[in-house]
């Protein structure tokens, strides 16, 4: 699936992984699972406005979200709406189509 990001919208994102990753999601920080250094990459290298993403992808960009404590900004609000609504579409087309977590 395709997720629209502006360039501030891919800045907030940064934000949010430099925070989780570094800030000591697995204690005292600077490890990465390979998922979110391939994210990371894809951050990176957006064209056109757009990354294609995988609901696992998603669901790490909410984790990293999470760090801001709810407090968020008009851009975060942005991404976590758009990234809330693209999991439960993905999630509706699972379930239509048979296939359960």
């Amino acid at each position: 699936m395709d997720l629209p990001l502006s360039e501030t919208e891919v800045r907030v994102i940064k934000i949010w992984a430099d925070s989780e990753i570094h800030g000591g999601h697995w204690g005292d920080g600077d490890i990465e699972i390979p998922e979110e250094s391939i994210l990371l990459k894809k951050l990176e290298n957006i064209q056109d406005e757009k990354i294609s993403i995988t609901e696992y992808e998603v669901k790490i960009l909410l984790m990293w979200s999470r760090g801001t404590l709810g407090i968020h900004t008009i851009e975060e609000e942005r991404v976590i709406k758009r990234l809330k609504t693209l999991l439960s579409q993905e999630e509706s087309e699972d379930i239509l189509h048979g296939e359960f977590d």
